[in-house]
């Protein structure tokens, strides 16, 4: 997919409102205001990662390479 990691920071692994019953777990997330945050810092790496890309100072080790099977 050519996806390019923006850093740990972009990252946030969890599972919100797992032992709930699906229809109240919809209600979870707006009211963790700690998980909103972590999200903002998510999107704050991610936004990062996109302007230095777009600079050409994000680092691509594989940019280089060719694919051995092209789709």
């Amino acid at each position: 997919m050519g996806l390019i990691d923006a850093g740990a920071p972009s990252k946030l692994d969890r599972y919100i409102g797992y032992y709930e019953s699906y229809a109240a777990s919809h209600e979870t997330p707006d009211h963790d205001h700690a998980m909103q945050e972590e999200v903002k810092d998510i999107a704050n790496a991610v936004a990062m990662a996109v302007v230095e890309l777009r600079g050409n100072r994000l680092s691509v080790p594989d940019k280089n390479l060719q694919q051995p099977c092209p789709k």
